[in-house]
């Protein structure tokens, strides 16, 4: 177990562990709380190194980015798109 106030990408941080499964509660953003799966073999100390290494990648800023670049590309905005998609 692992409490933090790093921010976390749970699933970036598990690839990083090799996929063997991690689970947390990040609802309190400085005492985000991280474990290992029932049947990781992570120990405490892996999982407290890997977390002090971890650079958590926001997706969803890079999807969001990659949307308004895209808009921008095509030349039209946010809500023309929706009433395209509409």
């Amino acid at each position: 177990m692992a409490i933090t106030s790093k921010a976390i990408n749970l699933a970036q941080l598990d690839k990083e562990l090799g996929g063997q499964g991690l689970i947390a509660d990040l609802n309190d953003p400085s005492k985000k709380l991280v474990l290992p799966s029932e049947n990781s073999t992570i120990t405490e100390a892996q999982l407290k190194s890997a977390i002090e290494a971890h650079q958590a990648i926001d997706e969803a800023a890079i999807t969001a980015a990659a949307k308004a670049a895209l808009l921008t590309r095509l030349g039209i905005t946010a809500d023309e798109a929706k009433l395209l998609l509409g």
